[in-house]
C-alpha cells in the first residue's frame, strides 16, 4: 500500500524546523508564512488571536482528538498555552486517529524542540490538559 501524501503543514513544518528549532513562535509563524496564512507575534500573542473567531481561526479547545481530526484534513493546527513570561506554540501534524497525543514539531526558546513528536514531549503533564488547538484552512495553492 502507498503511504498517504505528505501534508503541507508537513513538507512547511520541516523545511521550517532546523532554522527555527530554538523559537517556537518564530516556526509557527514561518510555517503560516509558507502556507499563505498571517501569524505573528509572541506564543501568549499568537493564543489570543487564534482565539478571535473573526480572524478565521476555528476554536478546537482542549481538544486532542478533534486536532488531529482538523490536521489529518488538512487544515493548519496550532496547540498553544500562554503563560507568564512565554508561552509554548507546536504546530500539528497528521497523525494516526488512534494516537492519544497529536504529532507535531516546535521550536523551544532556550533549548531546541522537536520535530514529528508527540506534545506530550512539548508540555508536562500537568499543562498537557490546559493546551488549546486552533485551526485554520491552508489555501487551496498549497
Amino acid at each position: 500500500m502507498k503511504p498517504a501524501p505528505e501534508s503541507a503543514v508537513e513538507t512547511a513544518s520541516k523545511k521550517e524546523w532546523p532554522r527555527w528549532k530554538n523559537d517556537c513562535s518564530g516556526f509557527a509563524h514561518a510555517v503560516a508564512d509558507d502556507l499563505g496564512l498571517e501569524l505573528s507575534g509572541t506564543a501568549n500573542a499568537m493564543v489570543d488571536t487564534m482565539g478571535v473567531k473573526a480572524n478565521g481561526w476555528v476554536d478546537l479547545g482542549s481538544d486532542p482528538k478533534l486536532a488531529i481530526s482538523y490536521a489529518n484534513r488538512g487544515f493548519f493546527v496550532v496547540a498553544g498555552l500562554k503563560a507568564a513570561g512565554h508561552g509554548h506554540v507546536a504546530v500539528i501534524i497528521p497523525t494516526d486517529p488512534g494516537s492519544p497525543y497529536p504529532v507535531g514539531y516546535w521550536g523551544r526558546f532556550g533549548g531546541v524542540g522537536k520535530e514529528k513528536t508527540g506534545i506530550n514531549w512539548s508540555w508536562n503533564h500537568r499543562d498537557l490538559p490546559k493546551v488549546l488547538y486552533y485551526a485554520k484552512p491552508v489555501p487551496e495553492s498549497h
